[in-house]
């Protein structure tokens, strides 16, 4: 209900909105969601309208070949409710996958050749937003082989954010693309967690890796950490550059308000600002 209303507020201001997330949409869950192998927590994105979202390590818990069933669909024969696990309970309603776009530019196969591409996602999405074309990069944590089970990214290797995304950048632009948006499954832990909309001392990997992207990066919305915080720090040029991060389990909305351009095609960095939003549940209609 919130995005609705964020939605609606931006239409009557006649802009256009995306959903994006940074990863851990899936994996250690509830039991909710956990019974049925996570189908619900990706029906209910569809049903949020999530656009695009970068793989978390969290994404990985049950394998990399399962990750790939959440975003193309298709039931597991895992029994009527085995183990206290049941795929597509419903046989008239099977799962058919995320409606959103996985990235992940840094999660490369060992094994190319035979797999006919070289990442497990694509690297990158392109939104057309009222004639202007928006890139997003999405990635996860180098360090993701060392906080998952090993048997479940066999055959996959995870390269340096900051070498992925910035390789990307002239291939992105050589389509024509200078507004470029980066989720990143990283991030910071501030030194006041309850200053949920501001910059209080956050510090991490995420943060250095925000001041090395190209500046031709507009924004990054990271993740990884699960603390709230409102940044910007500055790009290899100087520049002030966007970075959020909206907690966990939903508590928190980051809305972020970029300005494109139409001339250049590019946003407007002075003039972007993003807004760390709590999701009440008491003063809206369910």
């Amino acid at each position: 209900r919130h995005l609705e209303m964020l939605r609606a507020q931006a239409s009557a201001n006649d802009a256009n909105t995306l959903t994006v997330a940074a990863g851990d949409l899936i994996g250690a869950s509830p039991l909710i969601s956990a019974a049925f192998h996570d189908e619900p927590t990706i029906e209910a994105m569809n049903e949020i309208g999530l656009d695009v979202a970068s793989v978390g390590n969290h994404e990985f818990d049950e394998g990399w070949r399962e990750l790939l069933r959440m975003q193309r669909g298709g039931c597991l024969d895992d029994g009527d409710g085995e183990n206290n696990q049941n795929s597509c309970p419903d046989p008239s309603q099977p799962f058919e996958g995320a409606d959103f776009r996985y990235l992940s530019a840094n999660v490369f196969f060992d094994d190319q050749a035979n797999r006919g591409r070289a990442t497990l996602f694509p690297a990158t999405k392109v939104v057309n937003v009222q004639g202007v074309k928006v890139g997003f990069i999405g990635m996860t944590l180098e360090g993701t082989p060392s906080i998952v089970t090993r048997s479940g990214i066999e055959g996959l290797r995870f390269a340096d954010e900051v070498e992925t995304a910035n390789a990307l950048v002239p291939k992105l632009r050589a389509e024509g693309v200078e507004a470029i948006v980066v989720l990143l499954h990283e991030g910071g832990v501030p030194t006041d967690p309850t200053a949920f909309d501001g910059c209080v001392g956050v510090s991490g990997p995420g943060m250095d890796i925000a001041r090395n992207l190209s500046p031709q990066i507009d924004a990054v919305i990271s993740g990884h950490t699960h603390q709230p915080y409102n940044c910007a720090v500055e790009d290899p040029a100087g520049s002030p550059r966007l970075i959020t991060s909206a907690s966990s389990f939903g508590r928190i909305v980051t809305d972020v308000h970029l300005l494109l351009d139409r001339r250049t095609g590019d946003i407007v960095r002075p003039a972007a600002f993003a807004q760390n939003r709590i999701v009440t549940n008491t003063d809206v209609q369910p």
